[in-house]
């Protein structure tokens, strides 16, 4: 995926839509910027969705687990939660999902057939994710009230 703008933006809409929607706050976005050192180290929790088709990469959302787990309550309508449990990481595995089927959607009516892989949510301490060489990685920083959620985009 050529770095352009036909593709980023509709993945920038789609962030912003589903945030609000999901989570209840608008995100504050930070400076985009091309990711060069690989493998690179994401928060504690990360959830990876595919892409392919004609446009081919990854879309991976990392955060901090203290930030997960207040995402996750507010998808589910609790108060808070103590664990990334089954249901805790189908929540966000559902956010990601989302966020990627609206920016292929985007994409689709922009004439790029593309479709998505179900998501894969891992969780640990020192999460290192390494794309394909040929893969570039845009990265978009967000803040929210519940923490900071980063949006590492990688494709070719």
């Amino acid at each position: 995926m050529a770095m352009k703008v036909d593709y980023l933006n509709p993945f920038l809409n789609s962030i912003v839509q589903i945030i609000q929607s999901q989570l209840y706050e608008a995100p504050v976005r930070g400076k985009v910027y091309l990711r060069t050192k690989y493998p690179y180290r994401v928060s504690q929790v990360a959830i990876i969705v595919g892409i392919t088709g004609a446009v081919q990469g990854q879309v991976v959302l990392s955060m901090t687990r203290k930030a997960a787990l207040a995402a996750a309550a507010r998808m589910m309508m609790e108060d808070s939660l103590d664990a990334l449990d089954e249901y805790a990481q189908s929540a966000l595995s559902e956010m990601a999902n989302m966020i990627t089927a609206n920016a292929t959607i985007a994409l689709a009516d922009a004439g790029f057939s593309c479709d998505i892989t179900p998501p894969s949510l891992i969780v640990g301490d020192d999460i290192e994710i390494s794309p394909r060489g040929s893969i570039k990685t845009i990265t978009i920083p967000l803040t929210l009230s519940v923490g900071g959620i980063e949006v590492p985009g990688a494709g070719s």
